[in-house]
C-alpha cells in the first residue's frame, strides 16, 4: 500500500500496483561453467540487482554455438534463485553428450518479469553424464632424487575428473612402501597428508637408502579419503638405474712414489653426496695379473668434493710403465663397484753409455752404465749388462765379449779385463753395449779409441 496526502493531513492508503516498474535487474551474466564429478556443468554468476524481487535466474545451454542462444526458449534448462545451478540434460530431457561443446548462459527477469538482456556466454566440453555410482581411482606417483630421497605426489581421479576441493570432500592420504616378499619397508611410510589447492598430496622427501638400486619390485599402497571413504590403490618405483662409472688418474712423482686420486659419476654427474659414497681400496697389478706388494691401501674415504685420495707410496714399478694397471674398488650407492684404471707416465729416454781403455798389460778394461732421463740408474731396476766389440768388417773379436755382468751399487757394470793383442787399428772397432733397464734390453753401439768413448 501507498499513501496519498488529502485536505486536513489525512492520509489514505492505496495500493502500490499502480507504480509500474519497467527497468529489468542489473546482472553481469555469467560468470562460470564447469563439468563436475558426474558430469553435469555448473554454472554460476553474481546476484543481480533490482527494486522488485523476488528475482530468478533463467539458464540457457547450447550445443555447438553460441548463435541464438538467447533467442530460443527451448534453450532454457532451467530456473533458480540460486547463484548456481547444475544440469545433465537439455530442455528436451536429453543426457549431455561427451565431446560436445556447449555453450552456457545466464539471464535475470525481476519480480514483474522485466528481463535482463545480457549475452554474455561460457563454452564447455562435456564429459557425458556419469549415470551410475562414483568411481574413484587413486594414483601417485614416485622417483628418487639426487639426494637419493624418495618423492612423491598422490592424487585421486573421481568419475576420471582429478578429485578437488569443489568437486569432492577431501580428507586426508597415506602411503607405505613395500617390497617384493610384502614387507612393510621401514621409515618409508607417512600420514595425515594434506591436498593442496588442486587436489595434489605430496609426501614430505624421505631417505631412500633402503632401497636397492634396482627398485626391483618396489609397490606403494596410497590411502586417500575422498567423500567421506577411504580410497585404496597401488603404484610401482620406477627409476632409470643409473649408469656409473668412476674415473681418476695415477702418476708416478718427481720422487717415484705412485700418486692419484678417483671419483664417482652417475649419469656422467660427479657424485659428491658422503651418504652415496663409501670407502674406496686400490690395488695395482703387472702385466701378468699379479698383484704389486706394497702397491695398495684400504679404506680410503672421499672427500667434500667426492675424490679419493691415495696416500703416495714409494714405486717399485718400471719407468716405462709397461702394463700396469690399478683395480679400484669403491661402494658407491650402497653397491660394491670395480673399475679399472691406467698408470699414466712419460716413458723414460733411456742411453747406455761406456767408457774403454787399453791399460799397461794390453788389457782391454772398461765401465757401462745406463741412463733414464739423463740420470744414471741403479738397484733393482737395472739387470745384467754385456758386450762385444766388433772389427771394421763387422766380425766379433774373438775373446773380447763379457755376458752377466752385474752392477754395483752405483750402477756401473766394470768388466772383466780381457787381453787386447788382437786389437791393431783402434779407430776401426766398434762395441756393442747391452743393459737390461726395467726389464727390458736396452741396446747401443758405441765407437773405440784408445781414450775410449
Amino acid at each position: 500500500m501507498a499513501n496519498i496526502l488529502v485536505e486536513n493531513n489525512f492520509y489514505q492508503g492505496t495500493s502500490s500496483a499502480c507504480i509500474v516498474d519497467l527497468t529489468p535487474p542489473t546482472f553481469a551474466g555469467i560468470v562460470s561453467a564447469a563439468v563436475q564429478s558426474r558430469g553435469q556443468i555448473r554454472a554460476t554468476w553474481a546476484a543481480a540487482t533490482d527494486a522488485t524481487t523476488p528475482i530468478r535466474y533463467e539458464i540457457y545451454a547450447q550445443a555447438s554455438t553460441a548463435t541464438g542462444l538467447f533467442t530460443n526458449p527451448a534453450n532454457i534448462v532451467g530456473i533458480t534463485s540460486q547463484l548456481q545451478f547444475d544440469f545433465w540434460t537439455m530442455s528436451d530431457g536429453s543426457f549431455l553428450v561427451n565431446g560436445t561443446t556447449y555453450y552456457v548462459g545466464v539471464r535475470a527477469r525481476d519480480g514483474v518479469s522485466n528481463l535482463n538482456t545480457n549475452t554474455v556466454s561460457i563454452s564447455v566440453i562435456s564429459t557425458g553424464v556419469f549415470t551410475g555410482a562414483d568411481v574413484y581411482e587413486v594414483d601417485g606417483a614416485f622417483a628418487i632424487n639426487s639426494s637419493r630421497q624418495l618423492q612423491g605426489t598422490l592424487w585421486c581421479l573421481k568419475n576420471s575428473t582429478l578429485a578437488k576441493s569443489g568437486n569432492a570432500t577431501m580428507g586426508t592420504a597415506s602411503y607405505q612402501v613395500y617390497d617384493k616378499a610384502g614387507v612393510a619397508v621401514v621409515g618409508l611410510t607417512e600420514s595425515g597428508i594434506t591436498a593442496d589447492s588442486n587436489g595434489q598430496y605430496k609426501i614430505t622427501a624421505v631417505s631412500a637408502s633402503g632401497l636397492n638400486l634396482t627398485l626391483d619390485h618396489y609397490m606403494v599402497k596410497i590411502n586417500i579419503t575422498v567423500d567421506g571413504a577411504i580410497r585404496e590403490g597401488y603404484e610401482p618405483i620406477i627409476q632409470p638405474i643409473p649408469e656409473y662409472d668412476m674415473e681418476g688418474s695415477f702418476i708416478l712423482n718427481t720422487s717415484n712414489e705412485l700418486t692419484g686420486s678417483f671419483w664417482a659419476t652417475a649419469d656422467d654427474e660427479l657424485i659428491t653426496t658422503g651418504a652415496r659414497l663409501g670407502t674406496a681400496t686400490y690395488q695395482v697389478y703387472d702385466g701378468t695379473g699379479s698383484a704389486v706388494v706394497g702397491m695398495t691401501e684400504s679404506g680410503i674415504t672421499a672427500d667434500s668434493n667426492g675424490l679419493y685420495e691415495i696416500t703416495p707410496v714409494a714405486s717399485s714399478l718400471n719407468l716405462d710403465l709397461n702394463n700396469y694397471y690399478v683395480k679400484i674398488t669403491a661402494t658407491v650407492d650402497n653397491i660394491t663397484r670395480n673399475y679399472f684404471l691406467p698408470i699414466l707416465g712419460k716413458i723414460p729416454k733411456y742411453e747406455t753409455k761406456a767408457v774403454f781403455s787399453i791399460n799397461g798389460s794390453n788389457q782391454l778394461q772398461g765401465t757401462l752404465w745406463a741412463v733414464g732421463d739423463n740420470l744414471v740408474l741403479s738397484g733393482s731396476r737395472l739387470g745384467t749388462a754385456s758386450y762385444t766389440v766388433y772389427d771394421s768388417t763387422g766380425v766379433a773379436v774373438v775373446g773380447l765379449t763379457q755376458s752377466g755382468i752385474t752392477a754395483d751399487a752405483n750402477g756401473r757394470y766394470i768388466i772383466t779385463p780381457v787381453s787386447a793383442t788382437l786389437l791393431t787399428d783402434l779407430t776401426h772397432y766398434t762395441v756393442k753395449i747391452a743393459i737390461t733397464v726395467d726389464d727390458v734390453e736396452r741396446v747401443s753401439f758405441k765407437g773405440f779409441t784408445l781414450l775410449g768413448n
